[in-house]
C-alpha cells in the first residue's frame, strides 16, 4: 500500500464534502433525533475543516503542510 500524505487544503476539501453529504442526509432523515444527530455531526466535521484552513492560514510559507 502506497502512502500518501494529504495537504491542508485537500483535508479541509474532504472535511466540507462530508459535512455536506452529512447536511444531504439530514433532509432525507425520517426522524427528529436522526436529523439532529446528522446535523450535529455536519456542524462538528464543518467546525474542523474551518480550523483546518485557518490554520493553514496562519502558516505563511508553510505550502499547507
Amino acid at each position: 500500500m502506497t502512502e500518501r500524505n494529504l495537504s491542508d487544503l485537500e483535508v479541509y476539501q474532504h472535511l466540507t464534502r462530508t459535512a455536506e453529504e452529512l447536511e444531504a442526509l439530514a433532509a432525507r432523515a425520517a426522524t427528529l433525533v436522526g436529523d439532529t444527530a446528522l446535523k450535529t455531526a455536519a456542524q462538528t466535521v464543518r467546525g474542523m475543516a474551518t480550523a483546518v484552513y485557518e490554520h493553514s492560514l496562519s502558516q505563511p510559507g508553510d505550502g499547507g503542510h
